[in-house]
């Protein structure tokens, strides 16, 4: 009787102590154990975007004229209203107005509502300023223009 129940108490013994909480189990150095009620999702690169507030001004080159002068206004309800201006020209003003988004790698693309008009892409950058892209969403400037394309904030 003495060995039963003792083999009881061993055995007691041996299902209470594999029972500990998972904190327990988890503080020791086994990677494959992951405790769900202290582990926390953290994001692994930026999680946020730029996204353009208010006017910008910039120019982009022209080939009859010095260049034009670029105004985009870009508002919270996703529009944007962009104005050309010709430089030395007193009669040729434009105005488009369109919608904005931001895609991957904080590239605003503005649509707008003329079906003539393309597409425009934008690189936002953390200074504040927007660089203008090409149709393939890269920056490809002529270093002889480099003075064109980017757009400061209209402050």
């Amino acid at each position: 009787m003495k060995k039963y129940l003792l083999f009881i108490l061993i055995i007691n013994v041996v299902l209470l102590g594999s029972c500990s909480s998972k904190k327990a189990f988890t503080e020791s150095n086994n990677p494959a154990v992951i405790n769900t009620e202290e582990t926390q999702w953290k994001p692994h690169g930026p999680l946020f975007f730029i996204a353009p507030e208010g006017k910008y001004k910039g120019a982009i080159p022209c080939k009859d004229c010095p260049g034009i002068e670029v105004s985009l206004d870009f508002k919270d309800d996703n529009s944007v209203v962009k104005t050309m201006r010709y430089i030395q020209s007193t009669n040729k003003n434009a105005k488009d107005v369109g919608t904005w988004v931001v895609t991957s790698n904080n590239i605003i693309q503005v649509s707008y509502s003329q079906k003539t008009a393309p597409q425009e892409y934008y690189k936002a950058q953390s200074g504040g300023h927007l660089i203008m892209l090409n149709d393939k969403k890269e920056l490809n400037i002529n270093p002889s223009q480099a003075q064109f394309f980017i757009f400061n904030p209209d402050k």
